[in-house]
């Protein structure tokens, strides 16, 4: 009996000095279902597609990920509500659809803001995990966003005439969305409502005369086959979408998981930055030189008439910040300060050391 004591207390010493069992990470997998606006092809896909690559390989398999491209999953603008309802389990949000929902993110959505893509997807994501408002709005919607999206700068592409002067847009049929509906409104145009995909057959038609449109997009979607002026008026860009994931998801990963979504989708806007900015000049160039005999013609716009646009979107910045109504007028004002602030700073980043993948 004394030997059987002697040996258990010794055995509760040994345990008493032995480490604790390192404790083993979730060992779940996860199915990520990602619900894309537009197909499997540009520079955002093409980022996209190493984000997944690299979060797999990262969790060794833990985290998979299936894309939902063309909306084939849920439309662009039932994304956010569905993320956040838990239909997928990631999308594309974008807050010019949803501006009553989102009404902080699509304050990024203002004319003529930053038109540098590197310098917005920065400071839109700078603001959002240093500011207040931003994530809080995410909360209130189920969601959380990974990583900001831009569309680069924003230009005016026109079917028939070159139309490069506010005489010129004076009842001019264009389309547009988010904050350029009231900018070109403003200026004597007419702002219509069109579908991204039904964008081309309205142009061959003639049911708008120009519209809002991207360099790469123009090529992408091959609107330079049936439009022949793109009016280089880089008038912003819209900075207020990117990829959101369902919140409850997110906080229920392990945080191994969490890091690897993470820092994954960190390097993912660098990653977009570079292929949006490399892309849109490697395309600016073929569609000028000409494809399949359609030749684009680019038109610069003088900076004086572009500051007469310019001078339209001062009172759309007011406008937006009026939709924050569950903000006091302090905190709106302060948010557009920071909002600005945080441009000031990626933009003196970019001056002084170049963008990250020149470095």
């Amino acid at each position: 009996m004394s030997r059987f004591i002697s040996l258990a207390a010794g055995a509760l010493a040994a345990a008493m000095v032995l480490p604790a069992a390192p404790q083993v990470a979730d060992a779940k997998d996860y199915l990520i279902r990602y619900s894309d606006i537009g197909a499997n092809r540009g520079p955002r896909a093409a980022a996209l597609n190493v984000w997944k690559e690299e979060i797999e390989k990262e969790s060794k398999g833990q985290l998979k990920i299936k894309f939902f491209w063309g909306q084939s999953l849920m439309k662009s603008k039932a994304t956010l509500k569905g993320v956040g309802s838990g239909l997928a389990e990631m999308g594309t949000v974008i807050a010019a659809y949803t501006p009553a929902d989102m009404p902080v993110l699509n304050y990024g959505n203002v004319p003529f803001n930053e038109p540098d893509p590197w310098v917005g997807i920065r400071a839109m994501q700078d603001l959002r995990e240093n500011g207040k408002h931003i994530r809080a709005e995410e909360k209130k919607n189920k969601i959380r966003m990974l990583f900001q999206n831009v569309t680069g700068p924003v230009h005016l592409l026109c079917g028939k005439e070159q139309i490069d002067t506010l005489e010129k847009l004076k009842g001019k049929k264009v389309r547009a969305i988010g904050g350029y509906i009231q900018l070109f409104k403003s200026m004597g145009a007419v702002p219509v409502k069109i579908g991204f995909g039904e964008l081309y057959s309205a142009l061959d038609r003639g049911t708008v005369d120009c519209t809002v449109n991207y360099t790469v997009f123009v090529k992408s979607y091959k609107h330079y086959e049936v439009t022949k002026y793109l009016m280089l008026a880089g008038m912003g860009q819209s900075i207020g979408y990117g990829g959101a994931i369902n919140l409850k998801f997110y906080n229920s990963l392990p945080q191994n998981l969490k890091d690897i979504l993470d820092k994954a989708s960190d390097r993912y806007m660098d990653n977009y930055g570079k292929n949006l900015i490399e892309d849109s000049k490697a395309a600016a160039k073929e569609m000028a030189a000409g494809i399949d005999g359609k030749v684009l013609k680019f038109v610069d716009i003088p900076q004086s008439e572009l500051d007469r646009w310019a001078g339209y979107s001062k009172e759309i910045g007011k406008t937006l910040l009026g939709k924050m109504k569950h903000m006091s007028e302090a905190d709106r004002n302060q948010h557009a300060a920071d909002f600005e602030a945080a441009v000031a700073k990626y933009r003196k980043i970019k001056a002084e050391k170049g963008y990250p993948w020149e470095r």
